[in-house]
């Protein structure tokens, strides 16, 4: 499979390729495992230990029009503005925002709120980090899909098609993403300037189809793992590549195929220039979880230095 990118600033291609060394199971105990599922999980249980990094806003909480979890990096508040992390979940970690939902965002592996959580969140990273949860729902026009291989594909354009209301859709909207980032930028000290955001599986799905509505209005870079640009892209091309984005898939994805980021480099390459740093990178091997390898690090990719080489005029 041949991968192009664009590199940062630079309006050339390469070939980027990984060497794994094992194929990384999923874990049928955290992180999500199905786009597609029928119904939306149960709440993680109460006795869930949440480390005192993070703090938990139940929707509602203060003006928020959804719950979350926020981490504020040592030293917040002396008048320094930070740059902005907002983390999109996955199907399995959706929620209806209450505090015992919430808890949700935290199963194992589930991403950077379970990093935070489980004390792997270096001090020395000076992102605000606030991850909103969506409130997932399924209703008949999904039946279509099915429990089958590539069910996200197709759970993913069903809301498209759609057009990605804020009641009824699997993954979270751009309307919640976009309403979210105002209240975000407006309550907390950070530099509407270095706002980022990522997701993974319907988070990255979410995010793409956000980019598609509200382009580079409120982000200044997005990575996106496991999910499909492909019906954002059907519907804005070129106008995707409006801000950098960095997309990571496993090559052996069963729920979210591999074309829904790799399509990112067939339909933008011919954009006109200058253009924004697009990679994709493939993980050999590797199914639907292929984000924990990238939220930790340890598959050598530094997406936090990445996100703060950007910053939005």
């Amino acid at each position: 499979m041949r991968i192009v990118a664009w590199e940062r600033q630079v309006p050339v291609y390469r070939l980027t390729l990984i060497a794994v060394a094992a194929l990384l199971l999923l874990s049928a105990c955290g992180g999500e495992d199905g786009a597609a599922r029928a119904a939306a999980p149960t709440a993680t249980p109460e006795n869930v230990q949440v480390s005192t990094r993070l703090i938990p806003h139940p929707k509602g909480d203060g003006g928020a029009l959804s719950g979350y979890y926020e981490y504020l990096p040592p030293g917040y508040g002396d008048g320094a503005r930070r740059p902005l992390l907002v983390v999109l979940h996955g199907f399995g970690e959706s929620g209806d925002g209450s505090a015992a939902q919430l808890r949700n965002l935290l199963a194992k592996d589930s991403g950077v709120p379970w990093l935070i959580r489980a004390d792997r969140w270096p001090a020395d990273r000076p992102f605000v980090v606030l991850a909103p949860q969506h409130a997932a729902a399924q209703d008949a026009a999904y039946d279509v899909c099915g429990q089958g291989a590539y069910s996200g594909d197709c759970t993913f354009k069903v809301q498209h098609d759609r057009g990605n209301p804020v009641a009824g859709s699997s993954c979270v909207t751009p309307t919640e993403i976009h309403a979210f980032l105002e209240y975000a930028i407006a309550k907390y000290d950070v530099d509407p300037g270095r706002v980022y955001l990522t997701g993974l599986s319907c988070g990255a799905f979410g995010a793409y189809e956000y980019l598609a509505e509200y382009g580079s209005t409120q982000i200044a870079a997005l990575v996106a793992i496991a999910g499909d640009a492909r019906p954002a892209l059907s519907a804005v091309h070129c106008q995707l590549a409006a801000v950098p984005i960095w997309a990571f898939h496993g090559d052996a994805d069963d729920v979210v195929s591999t074309a829904g980021s790799t399509a990112l480099t067939t339909e933008l390459s011919g954009c006109p220039q200058p253009r924004p740093a697009l990679e994709v990178t493939v993980y050999p091997g590797v199914g639907h979880d292929s984000w924990v390898k990238t939220y930790d690090l340890s598959a050598g990719h530094d997406i936090y230095a990445w996100f703060l080489g950007f910053t939005k005029t």
